[in-house]
């Protein structure tokens, strides 16, 4: 009995007993340990790219602002259409030079097969967060397509496409010829980018680096990302469709672009229809709009395909435009012809009251004496 005693009485090895002093009330923190090193958090990557590049995100930022308040107050610009005419090959020039050389913020179907690859397998931000330009850019562009479709990067922050309408103007001022397709032609042709897209996302199921190869159908990577330092046939094909251009308005991202072709699908889910302004008359009987639109987005019934609308907004001139709309022509032509009968009543009145006067001298008299 004393040995069992004595045996319970010694503490066991990894047990401690239970006295009235344990477990301590308060428990104070361990001392430091001196000659001991916590080695730092490590920050992600893209942070530190992130604050390398904050010039180019702050004039980024400050482009979108300034395309945003071009879009909110799109009716005045289209009412001054001189105005509207700088403010947009301005910012064409901003989109390819600060965006597209600069920035290297050519957005790429790529980067579109890559984001539904990666929902797939194993979505992670990191690896979207490393290139700031491109992650702002898509986030802005996201948004525009709920709110205006696809037309808003179209027609103003695609580099390449910036770069067509730059090539178009000069054609224009030089008076080159402007040559289109007929319509059973072109309806055929717009669904070639349709193809190119599906093809690439069936290949892309299989391999992503592969699929970037056959991706080389853009010339983005020729003209933008390597400003044209690359093999020559590379160089020759990028060369030939910025030609085409001249004579054909932004004829690639008409009929070849899958970047628009994968845009316009999630831009057909957009939360407005108002932005683009039309009127009854609009193509029953007028064609004006649908004539003028080079891009050929305006159907013959007069509606607007925001499928392939790159949102210039020269409809929207003619909209405001009392010389070339034929609802305003008509409009202002009745206000004329009653400005002008009135005119004449005015200038009738004076000489009949003469006429009556003459006639009846007394009566000037009479009305004298009242």
């Amino acid at each position: 009995m004393a040995k069992r005693a004595a045996s319970s009485s010694r503490p066991v090895h990894g047990a401690l007993p239970l006295t009235p002093d344990f477990p301590p009330q308060n428990v104070a923190p361990l001392p430091a340990k001196p000659g001991t090193w916590t080695p730092p958090k490590e920050e992600p990557a893209w942070i530190a790219i992130w604050q390398n590049r904050s010039f180019d995100i702050a004039v980024l930022a400050v482009g979108l602002a300034t395309l945003s308040f071009i879009l909110i107050f799109q009716d005045w610009l289209a009412k001054h259409p001189t105005a509207l005419t700088y403010v947009r090959n301005g910012f064409h020039v901003y989109t390819l030079f600060f965006i597209g050389w600069w920035g290297l913020a050519q957005l790429s179907v790529i980067n579109v097969l890559t984001f539904v690859s990666s929902v797939m397998q194993g979505f992670h931000w990191e690896n979207f967060l490393i290139d700031p330009m491109l992650f702002i850019l898509w986030g802005f562009v996201a948004t525009t397509l709920l709110l205006w479709g696809r037309g808003v990067y179209c027609g103003w922050l695609c580099p390449f496409g910036a770069l067509q309408e730059l090539i178009l103007l000069a054609s224009r001022k030089l008076k080159l010829p402007e040559i289109e397709f007929s319509d059973a032609v072109h309806e055929r042709l717009v669904a070639l980018k349709y193809i190119i897209l599906i093809l690439l996302f069936g290949v892309s199921l299989q391999s992503i680096s592969e699929a970037a190869w056959y991706a080389e159908v853009e010339p983005f990577k020729t003209v933008i990302s390597m400003r044209f330092q690359r093999e020559w046939e590379y160089v020759l094909y990028a060369l030939i469709l910025i030609g085409v251009a001249a004579f054909n308005r932004k004829f690639y991202c008409k009929y070849l672009c899958p970047l628009g072709a994968a845009l316009a699908i999630p831009g057909r889910f957009r939360l407005f229809e108002w932005w683009l302004r039309r009127r009854k008359e609009c193509g029953k009987p007028c064609q004006v709009c649908a004539n003028h639109c080079s891009v050929r987005a305006i159907r013959t019934t007069g509606e607007i395909n925001a499928n392939e609308c790159h949102y210039c907004l020269d409809c929207q001139v003619i909209y405001y435009n009392d010389k070339l709309c034929l609802p305003l022509i008509d409009r202002r032509k009745r206000r004329e012809q009653q400005l002008v009968r009135g005119q004449e009543n005015k200038a009738n009145t004076p000489a009949k009251n003469v006429v009556v006067s003459e006639s009846h001298p007394d009566d000037m008299g009479t009305a004298g004496q009242h």
